[in-house]
Formats: C-alpha cells, sequence, structure tokens
C-alpha cells in the first residue's frame, strides 16, 4: 500500500508539472505569429522591444519569426521585465 501511495503522489505531481510548463510556455509569444500582435504583448508584459528585420509595410502585415533575449525566469514563468530588451525577428512581404 505504501508502493501505491507513493507512485500515485509522484504521478500527480509529474502532472502538476506538466500543466504548469505548458502555461509559462503560452504566456511567452512564439515565432510565426502576427508581428504587431507579438510586439504589442511583449510591450504589456513590460518589455522593451526591438525589432530584427526591415518593415517596408505595417507590422501587422508582417510575421514574427522568432523572439530572443528573454529572460530564463520568462520562461519559467517567473516574469522579471524591468528594463529587458527583447528582440523579435520579423518577416515582411516585399509588396506594399
Amino acid at each position: 500500500m505504501k508502493k501505491f501511495t507513493i507512485t500515485t503522489a509522484t504521478v500527480g505531481i509529474l502532472a502538476a508539472t506538466a500543466v504548469g510548463l505548458a502555461g509559462a510556455a503560452a504566456a511567452a509569444p512564439l515565432g510565426g505569429s502576427n508581428a504587431a500582435d507579438t510586439v504589442n504583448t511583449l510591450k504589456a508584459q513590460g518589455f522593451s522591444v526591438q525589432l530584427n528585420g526591415t518593415a517596408n509595410v505595417p507590422l501587422s502585415r508582417c510575421t514574427a519569426t522568432g523572439v530572443n533575449g528573454l529572460p530564463d525566469a520568462h520562461k519559467a514563468g517567473q516574469i522579471e521585465t524591468q528594463s529587458t530588451t527583447v528582440y523579435v525577428d520579423i518577416s515582411c512581404p516585399d509588396n506594399v
């Protein structure tokens, strides 16, 4: 019975950890999304944002291909954003 209790507790802890990590991943903007939305989300979280790429069209027509410089604490769900600059890689269409 003691072995069953330990196994059940271990499974519960692992499940809770998986749910917590999924929430942290959702909090960080990922590449492939609308560049303007990504920039606005990061700014709302207190980050200073710099763009890597050239936007010859409105940023809303561009795609964020990556986000660099997020602190490890942010990736783990413990947000520390004061005076942190993050870099958003963007790809924009050539035509206007």
